[in-house]
């Protein structure tokens, strides 16, 4: 799979490097024109990678998003009940979780043509689990002293066999996730429209060696980093007509190692979306976006001590493909003079979710961003 993806990269760049000539082009026939585009007209926050900058202009930003994931455990695109669960070999799965990760955005602009960026990142894991086995009417206040709660580092996520029909236990994880550096180059730059390729790579500062108290790793979407470098092209356009925005951007995430030093790589990640936004004045836009997002399941599995009770702690069980629809606003703060701050809100829901083995299936996903351009 991974020659496939290498050989279909090496293919495209022929396209790619006749993109900046057709830009180029574009460019020259323009060179007269102001290019104004409000900063209101930029998709809402759960966008990476979207914009670019002139020359000598730098900005820095806070993004914030937390995912919600609850209810029936799903397979490909249907509910599971518990017995359903409890059949394919499970005493015990997750009925909730949430994700929330703090980006911060530091972008530079060296010159009209390239943007660069760099976006370490902090993550934390939440997740309850219940016992789902009738069989299993108690157990020893020994066992159940040392299951902990939210412990953050460890003391979290084992003895699952032993929980009793009905019994919930939360714990979490939390800590540094990996660090996304990239580079932007502008493909067209006119105020009726815009492109730009960009060339990102992850760099695994996160951890992906968290155990439980006992010694055993935790659940794999647990760990804050995926322990692989990773590459990340996307392509992006955008355009204006008035007071509508639109746009649209590709993205890839190739994790170019097939194990991590824990003996796991996550899956590969495709991303296709699109946009509108709508200005409704000088300093407010509503924004809509659909967005698709596939995920390949996990390669390899862990090489230490680790549990098999749950859906979450096999391999199988995770990506897949989803479909979101997301909602949103950007707002020009009235501060800072001509370049003023920008706040974003994004609210995405899923409309379809096909997943792979068996998982908590996702509700929602609530993204904010603040941003200021020097």
């Amino acid at each position: 799979m991974k020659h496939v993806i290498v050989r279909a990269v090496l293919a495209s760049l022929p396209l790619l490097a006749a993109f900046p000539a057709l830009a180029q082009e574009t460019e020259d026939a323009s060179d007269d024109a102001i290019v104004v585009t409000p900063v209101t007209l930029h998709p809402a926050a759960g966008l990476m990678n979207e914009h670019t900058h002139d020359g000598g202009e730098f900005m820095i930003g806070l993004r914030y998003t937390r995912s919600e994931y609850s209810g029936a455990n799903q397979s490909g695109t249907d509910k599971l009940t518990d017995a359903q669960v409890l059949a394919a070999g499970y005493a015990v799965k997750a009925s909730k979780m949430s994700m929330d990760m703090v980006m911060l955005d530091i972008m530079y602009a060296p010159n009209d043509k390239l943007t660069l960026m760099v976006m370490p990142h902090w993550m934390r894991h939440d997740m309850t689990m219940v016992g789902i086995d009738p069989a299993n009417t108690g157990m020893g206040h020994g066992d159940m002293d040392h299951m902990g709660g939210d412990t953050g580092m460890g003391g979290m996520d084992h003895n699952h066999h032993s929980m009793a029909f009905g019994q919930t236990m939360s714990h979490s994880t939390q800590g540094f996730g990996d660090t996304l550096v990239s580079a932007s180059y502008r493909l067209a730059n006119t105020p009726a429209f815009k492109a730009h390729a960009t060339l990102g790579v992850w760099a695994p500062t996160g951890k992906v060696d968290r155990k439980n108290a006992n010694g055993t790793f935790v659940h794999y979407m647990m760990q804050s980093g995926s322990g692989t470098w990773d590459i990340e092209p996307s392509v992006t356009v955008a355009g204006q007509s008035g007071l509508i925005g639109w746009g649209a951007q590709a993205s890839y995430r190739w994790r170019t190692d097939d194990e991590n030093e824990s003996g796991f790589a996550f899956g590969d990640k495709a991303q296709a979306t699109g946009w509108l936004s709508y200005l409704v004045d000088s300093g407010f836009s509503l924004t809509s976006r659909i967005t698709w997002e596939h995920e390949g399941q996990i390669l390899g599995h862990y090489n230490g001590p680790h549990n098999h009770a749950t859906p979450s702690d096999i391999q199988a069980n995770y990506g897949g493909d989803k479909v979101l629809a997301g909602f949103g606003a950007n707002a020009a703060l009235p501060v800072g003079g001509p370049d003023r701050p920008q706040v974003g809100v994004e609210f995405g829901v899923p409309v379809y979710q096909d997943l792979n083995g068996i998982q908590l299936p996702e509700d929602w996903r609530l993204s904010v961003s603040l941003g200021h351009t020097f």
